[in-house]
């Protein structure tokens, strides 16, 4: 970025374009006191979003604590940057213009992200969690969800279900894919068909997994477990299954993806793959340091392991109990 905007250096009239709209876009200022002492401000940046009750989300909350804890045993403040809808690009700027942050942490990347694009851009050191969007080989921690969600699949089939639904996270989210991967990999290895009309794409809420859970209880042949692409999503299943009449656990066995604290004190307790979230954050940090320190070195990947925990919201089909 300093080439373009200082005319130095050799740049490809491509790039030079595409780093001239970014600038645009992003609202960058450069600040030649700040970039004389770059680095000084030894803080990293998160932008989150303003969506009600988003720090309160046990899963996003257990991610910024392991963040924090390893962004401060390495002299870094943390800077929680709100994002509000369309605000994005603009937020990161002025955070990374104003040297307010030496680095952003971006924990809700998305298939199409345009905060990477722009960050990559501009030169501004960054990491995502969960995954990288389509042509960005940026670097990324992430937990192994697809691996995680064909174990589940593979406990299931173990207790002899064979009708087993997805309840899937919003497409966006680069979970998702990883999920359905894991979910349609196991059947295929199991040499079951993976059948289109039991795989429902949800929203985020518990609203949408009990809407996404009364389409599949209205099926033909409705399935008798299901992986659900969240816990919250789980959560609202549960209500649809018990307002069906049915038993969770009994006549329908469900899993969650999360394992958030709650899921083991819900009744029946959930069936669900635990993440490593703190250590998730954790990572992050580490890694946007060393990405900080040394820009443009390239870091390997990271991919955490996953832990099924088995609860009474899983149990064999009801046809074969008693």
């Amino acid at each position: 970025m300093s080439y373009v905007i200082n005319g130095t250096g050799s740049v490809a009239e491509a790039t030079r374009a595409r780093v001239v709209a970014a600038i645009a876009e992003l609202r960058y200022q450069p600040r030649h006191a700040a970039r004389s002492l770059r680095g000084a401000s030894r803080t990293m940046g998160i932008p989150l979003g303003v969506a009600p009750g988003q720090l309160a989300d046990p899963v996003v909350a257990e991610v910024i604590a392991g963040f924090a804890a390893a962004a401060a045993q390495r002299g870094y403040d943390v800077l929680l940057i709100p994002i509000g809808s369309g605000d994005d690009l603009a937020a990161c700027a002025r955070a990374a213009g104003g040297a307010r942050a030496d680095g952003f942490a971006i924990l809700d990347v998305r298939s199409d992200d345009e905060r990477v694009a722009a960050l990559a851009d501009a030169g501004v050191p960054y990491i995502c969690a969960g995954g990288a969007p389509d042509g960005y080989g940026c670097p990324v921690v992430c937990c192994d969800v697809a691996g995680g969600a064909a174990q589940a699949v593979r406990h299931l089939l173990a207790l002899g279900h064979r009708a087993i639904a997805l309840i899937q996270a919003p497409g966006e989210r680069l979970s998702s894919d990883a999920c359905f991967a894991g979910y349609a990999t196991a059947l295929g290895t199991a040499q079951l068909p993976l059948d289109p009309a039991l795989v429902v794409e949800a929203g985020s809420g518990e609203a949408h997994g009990y809407l996404a859970m009364q389409e599949l209880l209205s099926a033909e042949a409705p399935p008798t477990a299901i992986l659900a692409g969240s816990d919250e999503l789980a959560f609202g299943a549960m209500h649809a299954i018990r307002d069906a009449g049915l038993r969770i656990g009994g006549d329908i066995s469900l899993v969650g993806l999360d394992d958030v604290p709650l899921a083991a004190h819900v009744d029946p307790p959930l069936t669900a793959l635990r993440q490593p979230r703190a250590e998730l954050g954790s990572r992050l940090a580490e890694l946007l340091d060393a990405h900080i320190r040394a820009p443009g070195t390239p870091v390997t990947p990271v991919t955490l392991d996953t832990r099924l925990m088995i609860r009474r919201s899983t149990a064999p089909p009801a046809a074969r109990l008693g």
